[in-house]
């Protein structure tokens, strides 16, 4: 474990490193500083009806991914019956799969625009939670029902890597083309914040609903983490609706 620590820090710290040394900033940003005070600039960013419907679609969304990765290890042994080792099996065949759904996306998201395809990754991301609330009770070989959810989840995982991220940075070009002030780096720093928030209380409902059952025979507690999930989505799923999407960035 203290190996597989080091390594990781080690390999992400040369990653985060790359953009800086092979991405100019001046050939893509005109930089303009800011004279608004920290407090007020927040509270400039949660008047944007845009933003606040992103944001609590986001925060829902990572609250639901964190029951997600949380649990993976323990739906794969205690609701399908599997070895552990398929965990890390099952885990790396959804980010390949979801890699080879980003130039769908990309090009979905020119077709059909990305509120859209964000709906639709939303829309199936509550089915897998469903499904989860149901592994080791359906007419398929426990192996055979993790390969479908995992298929099945790769597409919105790929979708709400991407989108979202360009969504919100037409939300924060099109504020500062209306107020005249760039407030671009707030509503990155809000939107983050809130994810780790997220990512926190997901964290801290998986281990509340693990006093229900997560043992063999006594699974409830686990069961039940797809019916939050589910009932997340629905929730990042009608917020999401009330965004206006704009016309794509030029």
């Amino acid at each position: 474990m203290q190996y597989t620590i080091w390594g990781l820090s080690l390999f992400s710290g040369i990653v985060m490193v790359l953009p800086v040394i092979f991405i100019n900033e001046k050939e893509y940003v005109q930089s303009k500083p800011t004279h608004i005070p920290l407090l007020p600039a927040i509270k400039n960013t949660f008047r944007n009806s845009n933003f606040k419907y992103y944001l609590i679609s986001d925060f829902t969304y990572y609250t639901a991914l964190s029951l997600m990765s949380s649990g993976l290890l323990y739906f794969v042994t205690v609701l399908l019956g599997l070895p552990d080792s398929d965990g890390g099996k099952f885990m790396g065949l959804m980010v390949v799969l979801s890699l080879l759904f980003y130039p769908f996306i990309n090009y979905g998201s020119k077709k059909f625009g990305k509120k859209a395809l964000v709906l639709f990754a939303f829309g199936v991301l509550s089915l897998i939670f469903v499904t989860i609330f149901f592994l080791g009770k359906l007419p398929f070989t426990p192996t055979n029902q993790m390969y479908i959810l995992v298929i099945f989840a790769s597409f919105p995982l790929a979708a709400l890597g991407i989108l979202p991220n360009a969504i919100l940075a037409d939300i924060a070009q099109k504020d500062t083309l209306e107020t005249g002030e760039n407030h671009e780096g707030m509503f990155f720093a809000v939107k983050y914040l809130f994810v780790k928030l997220g990512q926190t209380i997901g964290i801290a409902i998986f281990a509340m609903l693990t006093v229900y059952g997560k043992d063999p025979g006594n699974d409830y507690g686990l069961r039940l983490n797809g019916v939050v999930g589910f009932a997340l989505c629905v929730l990042a799923l009608l917020f999401f609706t009330r965004f206006k999407e704009t016309s794509s960035r030029k």
